[in-house]
């Protein structure tokens, strides 16, 4: 990436991840957080450079406190703090563009407080797939609108795809809408994740099949 993230240090998680680290693990683990300032996600190309040094038991007591991910490692706080301002700069882009006032009270309330300082990255890391592309595609708008946006702006991009290629197979297996999950808890559940059972009405015996996790992302 082009530019580095700007994020939150937070000493209170970042004394509790390193207390019980060695010093060459403590070394590793502030490169990988440093690494986290370009990419969020760290690959397992870059997990192996950071720790070629270390012994296994030192490896081992790193992972303590690195997270396992779809594609890839992160520190939890610091991939957070990170998305967190990724929010921030995306609903100020997204305010400039004619966001309401209303809008751009509740975006302050919620970011400005912690956020204020950093200026240099309005118009930096833009999300891949806009509020808009889900709200009409999940067709149930219910909740907090301006709260649901900045809940879709705070997920990762592969979670963003995730969703939108979930939601054509939700849909097809509750055609009803009022048999939908709310956004809101959509989201808290991160329902994306789950097993889709669809209703074969014309087959004979069980009548119903389901879609797994493989079939619903990728077919």
């Amino acid at each position: 990436m082009s530019k580095d993230f700007a994020f939150l240090f937070k000493p209170g998680d970042y004394l509790r991840d390193t207390q019980c680290l060695s010093e060459k693990s403590q070394v590793a683990y502030d490169r990988i957080m440093c690494e986290h300032m370009r990419n969020i996600c760290i690959t397992k190309q870059q997990l192996n450079f950071f720790t070629k040094k270390l012994s296994e038991d030192e490896k081992t007591e790193l992972m303590q406190v690195v997270a396992v991910i779809n594609g890839g490692f992160e520190i939890e706080w610091v991939a957070e703090s990170i998305r967190e301002r990724m929010a921030y700069s995306e609903s100020r882009r997204l305010n400039r563009e004619g966001k309401t006032k209303k809008h751009m009270k509740h975006i302050s309330i919620s970011y400005v407080n912690h956020m204020e300082g950093d200026s240099n990255s309005d118009n930096e890391n833009k999300i891949n797939i806009g509020f808009e592309d889900f709200w009409n595609a999940y067709d149930k708008k219910r909740g907090d609108k301006i709260k649901l946006e900045l809940k879709w702006i705070s997920l990762t991009d592969q979670e963003r795809e995730n969703i939108m290629t979930y939601i054509p197979k939700y849909k097809q297996a509750t055609p009803d809408k009022k048999f939908r999950k709310d956004p809101q808890t959509f989201f808290n559940n991160k329902s994306w994740n789950d097993e889709i059972i669809i209703s074969n009405e014309n087959s004979s015996g069980d009548n119903k099949r389901s879609i797994k996790h493989t079939d619903k992302l990728w077919n």
